[in-house]
């Protein structure tokens, strides 16, 4: 994989090359191990290849198909290579290794603007029909792979990053006041409340499973999977048939990511997700004589922080149960000492192109990649969508259902059977479970004096005025954000959110642009679109069961995954809960830099100036006596104003 970039005039005489060419020159501050252009007179394409799978050191890009008509440049790695083989009669030998880009470039011959939903994989992909006159690009049904554009004053230009399709038009690139607005009233560390928007003003992102058609009559996007209608419900005749279905979907998609260059490393927890796929992925690897890289995170030294409730803060004993199952995990311990959220930042800001709000685990996220990169790993693991997928199943959703549809003695029994499994009694645990199925509207009449004094952005620094002018609310409304009650939703309504492209886009973002500035792709087998499918196709009941939750994959596990961890129902790893320990040292320095930048005037735009002037003077000197929502608002603030300074030191937003 890599990066791709593009460029179409149409409906003029202007040479394409000159601007393509300089879209793609400023793609060469990554380290690719191959890089080439192709342009004609109205189009210019760029590759840049990382190797990262035995075929990805053959690939040419951008090229001709065979027959001269159509040019493709490609950002992917495609996991149903053997389907496609064998449905274009393909042998992939030693001596004739088909590319990935044969395989797109194949099942658009054979489909046309359809041939996305025939592709699996994480992949951006543009196609020039050269007898059409017409570029067809495409982005993953999961978003794992970014693909970002920008369409006006009659050209089309693409790329897999933001940046280099600034100032195109001769103009300084200007901010997106809409975008900046929604980040810094989102309480949470989401980014953004809609998928096409970014923080650059004309620079926009193709969502998840959409494809885009350009021709002399400019752009059309259009939406080719939409999982609420196209997956279809699976139903089998015993719970046996669903453990054995799910584990050979599962087996496909871990063994798929472990098609590596070089080795492999996986951000491994002491927790189900990062566990199952390291646990199925160990065997696959020791068979080829090779180990699983896992790079687990513990707290530094000195942190005393005692867990409440059910958090593990240091998932090492879970981890070293891991490793003593399957010996050719090599397992890296990282606490980073001397390194704190801050560290990184201007780092992290010229690698994903936007202010942040994931700062917390990106000391050792970042730290990890480029420890692997360091050990020759050229794919890296992880189960970043896992709750959604393989371990999915909570108890409440399924309560909540169940109560919903009037199976009332269902969800009672459920409650005795939760009860017994934590060695509960039945009145607390029914005493709990009443805020779950108690209608929203009845939660709203209880809580009627809080919400009369309730601020959503209590702990954001927004401008009051841009909050309106943008209409932040609504968007806040859809995704449930900033909130005074919960919303429990059932299962339909959590499946609405589980398949919403908005989450996929952010993990997209991050984890492309890390992938790119270190050299190692990351690739998620819980994210694979037919674990996905599987997932939401089959009936919630399998999810959670006689009070159990994530019921599937602790049955799915069983003998390959260690009980202790498999079984697990009492307590769940919290990582990065040092972060204001480690920050301490460093606190003074952090509230005096956001002291300067509320006094040179960059934040004006868009900051309550009196807001934040409270919270700094609120804040002690001592982190460790300041509220941890405090302490995040003003860290978002810094980053937000180092990105605004790199930016330009006086910036104009287009109104």
């Amino acid at each position: 994989m890599g990066a791709i970039s593009g460029f179409y005039r149409f409906g003029m005489d202007t040479d394409a090359a000159p601007d393509g060419a300089s879209i793609f020159g400023k793609l060469k501050v990554f380290a690719f191990d191959r890089s080439a252009e192709w342009a004609d007179s109205s189009v210019h394409l760029g590759c840049g290849i990382q190797y990262n799978t035995p075929e990805s050191a053959r690939e040419e890009l951008p090229r001709l198909n065979s027959g001269g008509t159509l040019a493709i440049t490609a950002d992917a790695i495609i996991d149903n290579r053997a389907e496609l083989l064998e449905q274009f009669n393909l042998k992939d030998g030693s001596s004739d290794v088909i590319t990935d880009s044969e395989l797109i470039i194949r099942a658009y011959e054979t489909w046309g603007h359809a041939c996305p939903l025939h592709l699996v994989g994480d992949y951006a992909f543009a196609i020039w029909d050269i007898g059409k006159e017409e570029l067809f690009v495409a982005r993953d049904a999961m978003g794992s792979r970014t693909l970002y554009y920008t369409c006006e004053n009659g050209y089309f230009a693409f790329c897999t990053v933001e940046t280099p399709l600034l100032s195109l038009s001769g103009e300084p690139g200007e901010l997106n006041e809409k975008w900046i607005t929604d980040f810094l009233a989102i309480d949470g560390i989401q980014h953004e409340l809609e998928c096409e928007g970014t923080v650059y003003r004309g620079i926009y992102q193709l969502p998840p499973a959409h494809y885009g058609i350009v021709n002399m009559k400019g752009l059309v996007t259009k939406r080719y999977w939409e999982p609420l209608k196209d997956i279809k419900p699976i139903v089998y005749g015993s719970d046996e048939e669903y453990v054995e279905a799910f584990n050979r979907c599962f087996s496909e998609a871990v063994a798929c990511r472990l098609r590596s260059a070089g080795e492999t490393g996986i951000f491994l927890s002491g927790g189900m997700d990062s566990g199952s796929i390291a646990s199925v992925a160990a065997p696959l690897l020791a068979d080829q004589g090779k180990k699983l890289y896992g790079f687990t995170s513990v707290p530094v030294s000195g942190f005393s922080g005692r867990p409440s409730g059910t958090a593990i803060y240091n998932e090492s004993r879970e981890v070293e149960l891991i490793g003593q199952a399957y010996p050719n995990i090599d397992i890296t311990y990282g606490s980073f000492p001397g390194k704190d959220c801050l560290t990184d930042a201007d780092e992290l800001l010229r690698i994903f192109e936007q202010p942040y709000k994931i700062f917390q685990n990106m000391t050792w996220y970042h730290s990890f990649l480029k420890m692997a990169a360091g050990q020759k790993c050229t794919v890296m693991l992880n189960g970043q969508t896992g709750n959604s997928t393989i371990s999915y199943g909570n108890f409440g959703v399924q309560l909540a259902t169940l109560y919903r549809q009037g199976r009332i003695a269902a969800a009672a029994r459920e409650i005795y059977q939760f009860s017994k499994l934590v060695k509960a009694p039945v009145r607390k645990v029914l005493k709990s479970a009443i805020p779950v199925v108690m209608p929203y509207r009845l939660s709203v009449w209880k809580h009627r004096r809080e919400l009369r004094t309730f601020d959503r952005f209590e702990n954001m620094v927004v401008k009051r005025s841009l909050i309106q002018k943008w209409d932040v609310v609504s968007g806040l409304d859809r995704i449930g954000a900033n909130t005074l009650i919960s919303r429990f939703p059932d299962y339909g309504e959590d499946r609405k959110a589980r398949t919403s492209p908005l989450p996929f886009a952010h993990i997209g973002a991050v984890e492309t642009k890390l992938s790119l500035a270190h050299g190692i792709t990351i690739r998620d087998p819980s994210r694979d679109k037919r674990v996905f499918e599987f997932c939401m196709a089959i009936p919630p009941e399998q999810f959670v069961r006689n009070g159990q939750d994530r019921y599937l994959l602790r049955r799915a596990m069983k003998g390959i995954l260690p009980d202790p961890i498999r079984l697990n129902i009492r307590t769940k790893g919290q990582q990065s809960a040092d972060w204001i320990y480690r920050l301490a040292p460093q606190w003074p320095g952090v509230l005096a830099e956001a002291e300067r930048a509320l006094a040179h005037g960059g934040l004006d735009q868009y900051v309550d100036k009196d807001k934040l002037k409270e919270k700094l003077a609120r804040a002690s000197r001592d982190a460790s006596e300041n509220d941890e929502n405090l302490i995040r608002s003003i860290v978002i603030t810094v980053i937000f104003a180092r990105f605004i300074r790199a930016f330009n030191p006086t910036p104009e937003v287009v109104q």
